[in-house]
């Protein structure tokens, strides 16, 4: 019963890699020492430029829709390789969750960066849709709607991080995953928390069409 917590440590560790980090130093830059110092992709987007920034949210999708599909095919894994018959459902979806949480947390605080990452959104997205594909679109309907009408990025991920898990709760039959969802979604409006600060006093960074092309 090892292997499932072995891919545990795995889900962190592909959370942990430093797309945002790779594609600045790549650019000839710390991505860390500019902006708001974030490895995520709209400190990318704006510090290096548009194809960058649209890439580094592409791999950190991935890093989180890979650790959940890997987990829910454990028990094809483990069977496949003569490890164990089966893992009952429950235990299944407790494994699922653990990679999810461990590729959010990876992400923000990744062992390769002194566990100083970036916020966690592309990855949540990542791993929102391949729990429930239809929340995790609409999720982003709120984002791109709230996008629209303030242009401030981190208004835009609060507010799907906030829709997320009331479409969850509507929408999703697996109470687990929708338990692990308000969670997550927690865990990531909290890493905005200097973001929350700054829209507060009015001194939060808008979205502007000059970044960076």
């Amino acid at each position: 019963m090892w292997f499932p917590y072995l891919l545990l440590a795995l889900a962190y560790l592909l959370g942990s890699f430093p797309t945002g980090y790779l594609v600045g130093r790549i650019a000839g830059i710390d991505i860390r020492e500019h902006g708001s110092g974030s490895t995520g992709a709209t400190n990318v987007w704006r510090n290096v430029g548009k194809l960058a920034g649209i890439s580094v949210f592409a791999v950190d999708f991935a890093k989180g829709a890979i650790a959940i599909y890997v987990m829910q095919q454990a028990n094809w894994l483990l069977s496949s390789l003569g490890l164990i018959a089966n893992i009952a459902i429950e235990h299944l979806s407790l494994f699922v969750i653990g990679a999810g949480m461990l590729a959010l947390i990876g992400h923000s605080r990744p062992i390769w960066l002194g566990f100083k990452g970036g916020k966690s959104v592309a990855t949540g997205v990542g791993v929102l849709f391949m729990l429930n594909w239809t929340v995790a679109i609409a999720a982003f309907s709120v984002w791109l709607v709230t996008m629209a009408i303030w242009r401030t990025v981190s208004i835009s991920s609060i507010s799907a991080a906030t829709a997320a898990p009331i479409l969850m709760w509507t929408l999703q039959g697996n109470i687990a995953y929708s338990c692990f969802v308000t969670v997550g979604c927690i865990f990531v409006i909290w890493l905005h928390r200097s973001n929350i600060e700054r829209i507060l006093n009015g001194t939060e960074l808008t979205f502007k069409s000059d970044s960076k092309a």
